[in-house]
């Protein structure tokens, strides 16, 4: 049955006005750390309880992942950080992008890390970092779909974390590294 073209019209305009309505609206969601994993070095060594690093130690780190199911490729990678305008690295970030690029659907929870300070051969300091878990869900207001983080554990050197964001706002939260004695 052919409709009035009036009908068509009128289901043209308000479609249009209901796509413009939610295409205009901008969603600030923030999720670009969500999953990010952030590391950040001791720089005080004054301290006997938990010492930290000189910044000379931090010229340059370097991060190794290797997937959890080994049969994948690539089966390890490794990246340096340099310490660019600074000289030294303070803070590492490891994401499902950076400083790796994403190969795969894989995301952090795919793999597990290990931090080298001094030189890769011969470090002074490593962090194994294992068992990351993610686990997120999303919040949907109007035409805004967002990720939110429910549970972001993880082990540094077999110490638990939970980066989850105790006050509900899905900020990041970062791990302290200190020196090893």
């Amino acid at each position: 049955m052919l409709r009035n073209p009036l009908t068509w019209l009128l289901l043209l305009i308000a479609s249009t006005a209901l796509a413009a309505c939610c295409g205009s609206v901008p969603c600030d969601c923030r999720d670009e750390l969500d999953d990010a994993l952030i590391f950040q070095f001791n720089l005080d060594a004054s301290t006997p309880t938990s010492p930290g690093f000189n910044v000379s130690e931090l010229g340059t780190v370097y991060i190794r992942r290797v997937p959890l199911d080994t049969a994948q490729r690539p089966r390890a990678d490794t990246v340096a950080i340099t310490g660019g305008r600074r000289d030294y690295v303070q803070t590492v970030l490891i994401n499902n992008n950076t400083p790796f690029p994403q190969s795969s659907s894989r995301k952090l929870n795919g793999y597990r890390y290990k931090i080298y300070v001094g030189t890769r051969k011969a470090p002074t300091d490593t962090f194994s970092i294992t068992n990351v878990v993610l686990n997120d869900t999303t919040e949907a207001d109007g035409c805004c779909s967002c990720n939110a983080n429910v549970r972001k554990n993880l082990r540094v050197n077999g110490q638990f974390f939970d980066l989850a964001d105790p006050s509900g706002n899905d900020r990041p939260d970062t791990v302290l590294l200190n020196r090893k004695r």
